[in-house]
């Protein structure tokens, strides 16, 4: 028996110690854990001392060896209270630290140097034990049981005032180690002639692990179901080690008269019974403890997963979206929920969904390169709002105290990223529970499954609307080429009308004039010039329509005239004639910045027009989104057209101070029916491709397109010089 327990004190040493390097190791620049690392080497020093004084034979020798285990039990207090105030960061009570330091270093002195602490030792039947000297020793229990106390009372009231959901379940795991190892006070006893087996030890093993769980440690286990489980553990394997034990120790005389020299076979197939089942029985137990315990999240955890499992059918990407968060919010009961999805075009991620509270100060955009969106990338794991701050001050790390920040922002106590494959497509950020409870670890996974689900749905969702715009795309293409083949016949018929109305407000013109030459009445005369000034717009406006419709007709009516020499000045104009139906010119600047005297190219008039109407428009979309997404003040959109004859070629620029486009989009941009515009509706993806077309097959010239995004793009155009 004196072996074993050798053993197990030596074994307990190492293991406390252990656990303090460990800790230490961790974050060396943490001041709760050198604390700690203090903490465990009193230990440490007190049980080894113990061990190896129970093994030793001569009594003087023996009395050294306690003495050098009791100094470790002087600064157990002492090295404990600094811990505790440490890990709850009482910056205040240093100096207080220090004296307590100065009580031990005395205690200290009085046991090396008189006998006032420790007088003898007392021999009992299981072995020596250091004798307390009444003139010290109650007062160094006072102070052992104060520092103690003081602790204790620091670790409650911090509970009472702790907002950290993570440092409040910190301080719960603290405190519960510390009622625990209390219990090892149990140990005082024998000094004071009590003939009680000193196992008081045995409580304070469990002090590292729970310590060192809870400083290592964020995203810790509910308390009460850590409870939960250590006294299913005790209760269940107190049975599985207890009846062996009581049938070899307590029952063997009664085993032995009933089956003799074979009794051993009792303890040995209980034990071997009871180690099979217990760990079934015990599993079995905990889960329904569990289940009962966590009832509400069970609950909410498996209508996730149905909802994970079902999202995949819903194509709409905005109703995809609006599900997700309304089923979050509302299963989970959290005070809002929002998703961000990664907009391509601007690499940035965009709010998309929100559902609850807090919509005010959300911000609507993340920019893509953002330490929030780099950390998930690189680290593809959810954030916790308390965790992220509780390591931002215990590894003094920037970058989390920026993503706590962005998180403030948001108002969320926790971000799930969505991945496809190796691509962050959008993340949810999630308030806090209304329970006030933490995102438990099991919370973590399930939405780490709903968030992989929802990727997958997105990209569906997302590839669904592609092939609606693509089809939207086709058949608007398919409807201009059908209102190009019937604009020579509409336009008959519209100018027919146009031609009548305007002969018929002639004839109403000139009757007027003639009934004017009358006398008539001061108010006829007046009302009849009314008329005729009404007359007289309606004539300029069928003239002005006349026009509008020739201008369409040539544009869309196929060329007959062939090639020849085209003036610039001439194309430009009858281009901007074209799109100031389309467009507002007013809003932009158009500079030509070329020589007038500038050479003809050799070219058809109707396709080059059409190429020039084509960049125009593309050049006033991209600066209207410009405008429209930067808001810069003092911005005007300015197109810049210069021309030179180059050889025999003349090279045209057009340059824009637009938007820009990306350069992932770059290489693209003459693929048909790729349109880097807002909305499908706004182009159809076939302007660059018909413009490349044009130039390169039909006029043998080149065209060539840059761009850099929020600078603006430049199309350079070389065409023949005609001789």
């Amino acid at each position: 028996m004196a072996i074993l327990i050798y053993a197990l004190r030596v074994f307990a040493a190492f293991f406390v110690l252990g656990f303090g390097i460990l800790t230490f190791v961790k974050n060396k620049n943490s001041s709760i854990n050198r604390a700690f690392l203090k903490l465990t080497i009193a230990i440490f020093i007190w049980l080894i001392s113990y061990a190896l004084a129970s093994r030793i034979s001569d009594i003087s020798h023996m009395l050294i060896a306690f003495k050098m285990g009791f100094a470790g039990i002087i600064f157990i207090p002492v090295t404990f209270y600094e811990f505790i105030a440490t890990f709850l960061n009482k910056q205040r009570i240093r100096l207080l630290q220090s004296l307590f330091w100065v009580g031990g270093i005395i205690f200290l002195y009085f046991l090396y140097f008189t006998p006032l602490l420790i007088a003898d030792l007392y021999h009992y039947s299981w072995g020596y034990y250091p004798q307390a000297n009444i003139k010290m020793h109650p007062l160094f229990l006072c102070f052992f049981i104060g520092l103690f106390t003081a602790g204790f009372v620091d670790l409650v009231l911090n509970l009472l005032k702790e907002r950290n959901l993570i440092q409040l379940s910190k301080t719960k795991y603290v405190l519960l180690g510390s009622i625990i190892a209390s219990f090892g006070s149990v140990d005082f006893i024998p000094n004071y002639g009590i003939s009680l087996f000193p196992l008081g030890f045995i409580f304070l093993v469990q002090l590292p692990i729970i310590f060192a769980y809870a400083i290592i440690k964020y995203r810790l286990m509910d308390v009460s179901v850590a409870v939960t489980r250590t006294s299913i553990f005790f209760v269940i394997y107190s049975f599985v080690l207890g009846i062996p034990f009581v049938l070899a120790f307590g029952w063997r005389e009664q085993l032995k008269s009933l089956m003799g020299e074979m009794w051993w076979l009792a303890p040995l197939i209980s034990s071997t019974v009871l180690a099979t089942v217990g760990p079934s029985i015990y599993l079995f137990i905990q889960r329904k403890a569990e289940d009962r315990l966590l009832q509400e999240q069970r609950r909410y955890q498996a209508a996730l997963r149905r909802a994970s499992l079902g999202m995949g059918r819903v194509k709409e990407l905005g109703k995809l979206l609006n599900l997700i968060v309304h089923i979050v919010t509302r299963t989970v009961k959290i005070e809002h929920s929002i998703i961000y999805l990664f907009h391509e075009s601007s690499s940035q991620f965009v709010l998309k969904a929100s559902k609850g509270i807090g919509g005010d100060r959300r911000s609507g955009v993340i920019a893509g390169d953002a330490v929030l969106i780099q950390h998930l990338q690189k680290h593809r794991e959810p954030l916790v709002y308390d965790e992220v701050k509780q390591r931002s001050v215990d590894f003094k790390d920037e970058a989390l105290a920026e993503i706590g920040k962005v998180m403030e922002d948001l108002q969320a106590a926790l971000i799930v990223p969505s991945f496809m494959d190796e691509r962050l497509i959008a993340f949810i950020a999630l308030g806090k529970k209304k329970s006030g409870k933490l995102y438990s670890h099991d919370d973590l996974i399930v939405f780490s499954i709903l968030a992989n689900q929802a990727a997958l749905a997105i990209e569906n969702a997302q590839f669904y609307e592609e092939m609606k715009k693509t089809h939207e795309q086709l058949i608007k293409a398919e409807k201009m080429a059908t209102i190009g083949t019937m604009a020579d016949g509409l336009s008959h018929q519209i100018n027919n009308r146009l031609h009548a109305m305007g002969f018929i407000a002639g004839d109403a013109v000139d009757t007027i004039r003639l009934k004017k030459k009358d006398p008539l009445p001061p108010e006829t005369r007046e009302l009849l010039e009314e008329i005729e000034h009404s007359l007289d717009r309606i004539q300029d406006n069928v003239k002005r329509g006349g026009e509008i419709v020739e201008g369409l007709l040539k544009y869309s009516r196929k060329p007959e005239e062939g090639f020849g020499a085209v003036d610039l000045n001439k194309l430009l104009d009858a281009s901007l004639e074209m799109v100031q139906f389309k467009i507002k010119l007013n809003r932009i600047d158009i500079v030509r910045n070329f020589d007038h005297a500038v050479p003809p190219v050799h070219g058809n008039f109707t396709q080059l027009q059409e190429v020039f109407f084509n960049i125009i428009d593309n050049s006033y979309d991209a600066m209207m989104e410009r405008q429209e997404e930067f808001k810069e003040p003092g911005y005007k959109g300015r197109l810049e057209i210069t021309a030179h004859s180059n050889g025999q070629n003349l090279e045209i620029l057009l340059s824009d101070n637009g938007i820009g486009v990306r350069p992932q989009d770059i290489n693209k941009l003459f693929t048909p029916f790729f349109t880097t515009k807002l909305s499908s509706k706004k182009g159809t993806g076939l302007g660059l491709y018909v413009m490349r077309k044009i130039i390169e097959e039909n006029h043998q010239g080149k065209v060539e397109f840059t761009s850099e995004y929020k600078e603006g793009s430049r199309t350079r155009l070389v065409l023949p010089i005609a001789t």
